[in-house]
């Protein structure tokens, strides 16, 4: 907190303690000059009614008693009480105003003291204030026989006005026993400025909550209102539903007319409720078990019914989650022994080799040969190590992606360039077709172009020789697609899915070079540039379709 906000923060410290403090002496001398107001009073009105209605010989002296000392009293008193009044309203809206301290954020800072239940601190409010009203009483007794009120009043008054007043005016005065005159009257002052000042912490702890919009938070029935509303929101419908039965049922209970009826709802629906509960808690045992394949009857849409088919949606996602966990599982299993086989291949072959060549020596005839085969199984276990590790990057995301606006048609042309010759190596007629000059994707240029060399690679290596094969590009409104489609030389017998997944391959047998990875990881580039990839197959026609966003 800066000097600036510290030095505000002072300062409204000190406003709000000297009006608090200037509230309390303010309306302290409100109630005792009330207090003698009344007294003065009392007197006016018990002169008047003995002057109108006076008997028995007393008309003539109370027709004589003079008013003009109660009168100059009265003047004095409000001369007093005015100001009095004024200040203290003015004192107490600038402690309300000021009161409360503040956080760095800007909210109020509440106190223990602000923590009690506001409708709690308004009742301690009533309670004060009657006390209050009963100091003012005992007040009018002390102030009877205090010395300001004789030389102000009782003394302007004859004596034969003084005992009339006494014997027949109904006023109390000088009843108190309790002396010293100023040590009752400075018990008076200290215990009704304390009243005074506990209400106004009570007041202000509620304007408090009232500025921090906390009021009916703090309050007893808030709280209930607040946590019955939680509970309502909680249970989507539920508490709702089961108030209106509960108190619908307790009105019809209240005639004896409506006895029959509740009963009768009760012999209906409470067991029909029970089974219900007790088929779903045999079926959360059963799934609990392992039985995930159990399903809890539901024959209505009712609040358990509603349970009871969430539940069984739990259930579902459970088994689809256990299928799933069991097909990686099996994965796995095939992704070792794929491995394994393609990596023991080529260094089998490779060994074989070494040995022929420390038999036969350097020097023999065949050892150009052994070392051109050697050569290539290096060759096929690098591009091997590197599948895999592209393979690995493209699963978990880890390539860098930069997608931009590009031109698809000449990656395309420029991949079917490069590998022309590999395609005619199988005597492979390419028939592309693309309706459109030009034509514009969001992807990232480099893993656009390993996709389509892979999907290339791989019509080249598992396609029919002497067949055509088809690149077709074609469009819609928001995506563009790339079709790659060729006959299968050898018989497809697995589904597409398994043909994306890794090291898997349309020869079963395995004798075509390759690491299986090509799909796979086509798969994955094409996710990372936020398109889709899919396989069709039919018979021995392949298919497989790139989407990208249109640019």
């Amino acid at each position: 907190m800066d000097t600036k906000l510290k030095s505000y923060s002072g300062t409204r410290w000190i406003t709000w303690a000297v009006s608090s403090a200037l509230a309390v002496i303010a309306a302290e001398v409100t109630i005792f000059a009330g207090c003698m107001l009344v007294m003065a009073y009392s007197f006016e009105g018990s002169a008047g009614y003995w002057k109108e209605y006076g008997k028995d010989g007393m008309d003539a002296e109370w027709i004589s008693f003079s008013v003009e000392g109660i009168d100059e009293v009265v003047s004095e008193l409000w001369m007093i009480a005015g100001p009095a009044v004024l200040i203290a309203l003015i004192a107490l809206a600038v402690s309300v105003v000021t009161v409360g301290r503040k956080d760095e954020t800007g909210r109020l800072i509440l106190n223990r003291f602000d923590r009690i239940f506001t409708d709690v601190q308004i009742a301690a409010m009533v309670g004060i204030a009657f006390l209050i009203a009963l100091m003012c009483v005992v007040h009018v007794d002390w102030l009877a026989g205090s010395g300001w009120y004789r030389e102000n009043l009782i003394q302007r008054l004859t004596p034969k006005e003084l005992k009339l007043c006494e014997e027949y005016g109904g006023i109390l005065w000088n009843v108190s026993s309790f002396h010293p005159r100023w040590l009752e009257i400075a018990f008076a002052v200290i215990g009704n400025s304390v009243l005074i000042g506990v209400f106004l912490m009570l007041f202000q702890s509620v304007i408090k909550k009232i500025k921090d919009g906390s009021f009916w938070k703090h309050t007893i029935v808030g709280r209930i209102i607040w946590h019955a509303y939680d509970a309502a929101k909680a249970s989507e419908g539920v508490f709702w539903k089961l108030m209106a039965v509960l108190i619908g049922g307790m009105l019809l209970s209240a005639t004896w007319f409506g006895i029959i009826p509740v009963l009768i709802l009760i012999l209906i629906f409470v067991p029909k409720w029970a089974k219900k509960y007790t088929a779903i808690k045999e079926g959360v045992s059963e799934i609990k078990n392992g039985n995930l394949a159990y399903k809890i009857p539901v024959t209505d849409n009712g609040e358990l019914d509603r349970l009871a088919s969430d539940i069984n949606t739990i259930s579902d996602s459970l088994n689809v989650a256990v299928q799933n966990e069991l097909k990686n599982q099996r994965l796995k299993t095939d992704l070792i022994s794929n491995v394994s086989h393609d990596l023991r291949t080529p260094l089998t072959s490779m060994v074989s080799y070494v040995d022929l060549l420390k038999t036969e020596g350097l020097d023999s005839e065949n050892a150009p040969s052994y070392l051109t085969i050697i050569d290539e199984k290096i060759r096929r276990l690098q591009k091997l190590t590197e599948d895999l590790f592209e393979a690995a990057k493209a699963s978990s995301g880890s390539i860098p992606v930069d997608i931009v606006k590009i031109e698809m048609s000449s990656i395309v042309n420029q991949a079917m360039a490069e590998l022309e010759e590999r395609l005619a190596e199988n005597e492979l007629d390419v028939i592309y077709t693309n309706k459109a000059e030009t034509i514009y994707v969001m992807a990232d240029g480099q893993l656009l172009w390993r996709v389509i060399e892979n999907l290339l690679t791989n019509v080249s290596k598992y396609a029919l020789p002497k067949s055509r094969v088809y690149l077709d590009i074609r469009e819609d409104e928001q995506m563009i697609y790339l079709d790659v489609k060729n006959i299968s030389k050898d018989r497809l017998n697995i589904s597409a899915d398994e043909l994306m997944e890794r090291f898997k391959r349309g020869d079963e047998s395995r004798n075509t070079e390759g690491s299986g990875l090509g799909l796979s990881i086509a798969k994955d580039l094409t996710s990372l540039m936020h398109g889709k990839f899919s396989i069709v197959i039919d018979g021995d026609l392949f298919k497989a379709t790139v989407a990208l966003q249109k640019a």
